[in-house]
């Protein structure tokens, strides 16, 4: 499958050919999980049960296993994500005065794809 290059928060990029961008499989898969779990439940209209909406824990007490229990329930919904082997995320905190950061690491196979990828987000809160 051929998917278009369209980074969360970014516009569409032009390929080589001054044509739009394609991505490969691994990229799209990327884009794709960006994308869900950043959006806000009930922010797609087409799709109201759509999104992991990530960005709720900003400013909130940090709850590493609501965080992970969210990530895992939104790539359970990507079919391009292969269940074995199980994806897994990894939370870390780090604090700087009042202020605290979560990253968050999600490693994850290809469905028909050999090598794993990985995903990192910034939570600030």
């Amino acid at each position: 499958m051929i998917a278009i290059v369209c980074d969360w928060g970014s516009d569409l990029l032009v390929g080589p050919g001054g044509d739009i961008g394609t991505a490969p499989v691994q990229f799209e898969v990327e884009q794709r999980l960006v994308r869900r779990l950043l959006t806000n439940p009930g922010d797609y209209i087409w799709h109201t049960t759509y999104g992991g909406g990530l960005g709720s824990f900003v400013g909130q007490p940090c709850s590493p296993a609501l965080i992970e229990g969210t990530i895992l329930g939104q790539l359970q919904q990507e079919t391009l994500v292969a269940p074995d082997p199980a994806p897994t995320v990894q939370i870390n905190q780090s604090l700087s005065g009042s202020f605290s950061t979560i990253s968050v690491t999600v490693q994850f196979q290809v469905t028909g794809l050999s090598a794993s990828t990985s995903v990192t987000l910034g939570l600030g809160t």
